[in-house]
């Protein structure tokens, strides 16, 4: 029996980055800040996040730099050969659920002097009962011929 399951909330260390894969697909990526504490110090990991389609639309929308988020996922390991000819290996989190925790400052009253406004579109718990949720993907959902070599997020 495997399990891979992975739970975080921390903030947001960035506004997220949004793009497209070659054929048309929402993928968002982000960086969760997570506090823990060890021997009464505390110090912070940092965790990268993808999502896709619904999930990645929702993140694009309504997260900013700062936001307390949830997110649900799995562990996913990218390997390559870097041009030295070193292999290299690459984690972050697949989020399959990704949840606002906090209000965002426009909604309490504004926001503080020099920080942005999130983006607003139509929110996608419109088409779906009030639900942001619903119809959130799994890794099914991911294209099988996804490779790293897709990735529109890798630097060229």
């Amino acid at each position: 029996m495997n399990f891979n399951r992975v739970t975080l909330i921390g903030r947001l260390t960035r506004d997220p980055e949004t793009r497209a894969t070659a054929d048309g697909m929402t993928v968002v990526k982000f960086t969760v800040a997570v506090s823990r504490y060890s021997k009464g110090e505390e110090s912070t990991d940092f965790f990268d996040v993808v999502a896709f389609k619904n999930i990645a639309d929702y993140v694009a929308n309504y997260a900013a730099k700062g936001r307390l988020v949830l997110v649900e996922g799995s562990l996913q390991t990218r390997k390559w050969t870097a041009q030295d000819g070193t292999p290299r290996r690459w984690f972050e989190v697949l989020a399959n659920t990704v949840k606002m925790l906090d209000r965002s400052r426009e909604s309490m009253g504004g926001e503080e002097e020099g920080e942005r406004e999130p983006a607003r579109a139509a929110a996608p718990a419109a088409a779906s009962g009030g639900d942001p949720h619903a119809g959130d993907v799994s890794v099914d959902d991911i294209p099988e011929d996804f490779e790293v070599d897709d990735d529109p997020f890798k630097e060229l």
